[in-house]
């Protein structure tokens, strides 16, 4: 039997970090718990984070890269900017996501604007490319409301895709 295709939940934990907890609540309250993944709720205790983190961005069917004022230019323990890093998670899984030919979709939070692909490490990119969503504060439960309306052709086009790679 088949995996439903995740609903991955990308995000840098300190960028607008409500933004993901918002998601996670309202997708797993429409398609339920186990078809959402966000690191800090769908990682157990104990578990080898890492490994999980990849197989689950491999189940997915829609990875939502979650980007706010602080995504691009928030830096690494040395003072280099993190995504610059190939050990930054938030790169690393937006890089197997793009592999694997999964649907990426940045979600720009408030009115941060558009990445620009010069701003961006060569293996990823295309997520100044791939078309957005917004979703700002004042507005969220219609922008939330327009997501879930997405989600499931995006998550179907996913299976189409897949299929059609695996005959």
């Amino acid at each position: 039997m088949e995996l439903t295709p995740l609903v991955f939940i990308n995000y840098r934990t300190n960028d607008q970090p409500w933004a993901a907890v918002l998601l996670d609540h309202v997708l797993s309250s429409e398609f339920g718990a186990d078809s959402v993944f966000r690191a800090s709720r769908s990682i157990p205790p104990g578990t080898t984070f890492d490994r999980e983190l990849l197989s689950a961005v491999r189940r997915s069917g829609v990875l939502l890269v979650l980007i706010g004022d602080r995504w691009l230019n928030a830096r690494d323990r040395y003072g280099r900017r993190a995504i610059d890093s190939r050990t930054d998670w938030v790169r690393r899984e937006i890089a197997e996501a793009f592999s694997l030919g999964t649907i990426v979709v940045p979600v720009l939070i408030g009115d941060i604007p558009r990445l620009l692909p010069h701003d961006l490490p060569a293996a990823i990119r295309q997520l100044a490319t791939c078309q957005y969503v917004r979703l700002r504060p004042r507005d969220s439960q219609q922008d939330v409301d327009h997501l879930l309306r997405l989600l499931p052709t995006l998550l179907e086009r996913h299976s189409d895709i897949h299929a059609a790679r695996l005959s």
